[in-house]
């Protein structure tokens, strides 16, 4: 049977609801990985924000038909938002500016567990009114940067 959050005697439809722990935790063997996702994303993002960039196409081939998905326009979203100009990389991507937070976050909280041993922790379950709101916001995102198509067929950062 899965394992659910919902404290016994909660109400039948707790697991409709979003339920979120925060709290501190020892490292595990799983500890790191986040962080050095986020390492990762820091990095690269902010050299990609200091020397330009990288010479890499990494489109879907429906991008080329007018197509955009989702993610277009995340990789120049997140550089906008390590130059400081958090309106473009609005305009290119909004999830762009969650990642940026979430890679930072991640790598505090890497650092965090490296020097104390111990981090903070946030677990989320979004339950099942949680991931309609995330199916929902998918899609909107989806409708939002098939409008913004025009400017992610452009190359580079404007």
């Amino acid at each position: 049977m899965a394992e659910t959050w919902a404290p016994s005697g909660a109400p039948p439809g707790a697991r409709w609801l979003p339920q979120v722990r925060v709290g501190f935790e020892s490292r595990n063997a799983r500890w790191w990985w986040l962080g050095a996702g986020g390492a990762v994303v820091v990095g690269a993002g902010v050299a990609m924000a200091v020397w330009g960039m990288f010479p890499v196409d990494l489109h879907e081939p429906t991008h080329y038909a007018g197509i955009m998905a989702p993610t277009c326009g995340l990789t120049r979203s997140v550089v906008a938002v390590f130059r400081g100009d958090v309106a473009m990389a609005w305009r290119y991507n909004p999830a762009g500016l969650l990642v940026a937070v979430a890679a930072v976050a991640a790598l505090a909280r890497l650092l965090a567990g490296v020097f104390d041993l111990r981090g903070p922790v946030l677990r989320v379950r979004p339950g099942r009114i949680g991931w309609m709101v995330l199916g929902l916001a998918l899609v909107a995102l989806e409708i939002r940067q098939q409008g913004q198509a025009g400017l992610l067929m452009t190359t580079g950062l404007r």
